[in-house]
């Protein structure tokens, strides 16, 4: 039977950081940071260029070591686990810029990213699967070179997916995108939460937020600088001042 989550116990995150850091030199990107992402959530970073966001997804990821803290994911410390031992634990990244194998199509772009975590007899269902859920299946076997710039974005999220991740990592999922696209991404990305996949993101158009963030995080110097829903976000006249813009 799964443990009742208790309110404010540690085992009631899925992701936390607790009093993080990375400096570079005399430079405190992130400074002391303390986050939780629970199980379920749907959790947007904000903040300034230069807050520190793409820094915490890194430490997230071990590409870089905190100067200071702990990371913990379901209740283990995970600070010294190399990058791999991450992703089998649970956790993937979706950068922002698409890491996508431009001369091959879109089916074995998949096969790259799956191989490693099935047998061969159950790949293909799998890329198939991951396709149809992301709405490009009818694209398998298209170059992904001739795709447009949401498409390989899409791609990208589904190669993410291809380790059957309990927490995705996604920055800037929207970057780029018009309208229409933008409204899918939304939509694909509620649609993985309610299959059971926490999501924290980074994003800078409140706009998106606001379609699917139920928690945000304020960051700011480097430091955690407000949290709560979207709603309380934008009636923090600090953030207003030093985010969302003076009205």
């Amino acid at each position: 039977m799964k443990k009742k989550l208790v309110e404010k116990d540690h085992s009631s995150a899925l992701l936390e950081l607790r009093d993080v850091g990375k400096y570079f030199g005399g430079l405190k990107a992130v400074d002391h940071v303390n986050i939780s992402v629970n199980e379920g959530d749907l959790h947007c970073l904000i903040g300034p260029n230069g807050a520190g966001k793409s820094t915490i997804f890194k430490m997230v990821m071990g590409v870089y070591k905190p100067t200071m803290g702990s990371i913990y994911f379901k209740n283990k410390n995970i600070t010294n686990l190399k990058s791999w031992d991450r992703v089998r634990q649970g956790v993937s990244i979706k950068m922002q810029i698409p890491g996508v194998f431009g001369e091959l199509t879109v089916y074995e772009n998949m096969k790259i990213a799956a191989q490693r975590y099935y047998r061969h007899s159950e790949l293909k269902n799998k890329i198939l699967e991951i396709c149809d859920l992301l709405g490009i299946t009818h694209l398998r076997d298209e170059i992904v070179n001739n795709l447009s710039h949401g498409q390989q974005q899409w791609l990208e999220i589904g190669m993410s997916l291809a380790s059957d991740p309990e927490l995705l990592l996604l920055d800037e999922p929207a970057a780029g995108m018009g309208p229409e696209e933008t409204n899918f991404t939304a939509e694909l990305i509620r649609k993985l939460n309610q299959k059971g996949i926490t999501i924290l993101f980074i994003d800078h158009d409140m706009d998106f937020v606001k379609k699917i963030a139920r928690k945000v995080t304020v960051l700011h110097f480097g430091k955690t600088f407000a949290e709560g829903s979207v709603e309380e976000i934008e009636s923090n006249q600090d953030v207003v001042d030093i985010y969302l813009g003076k009205s």
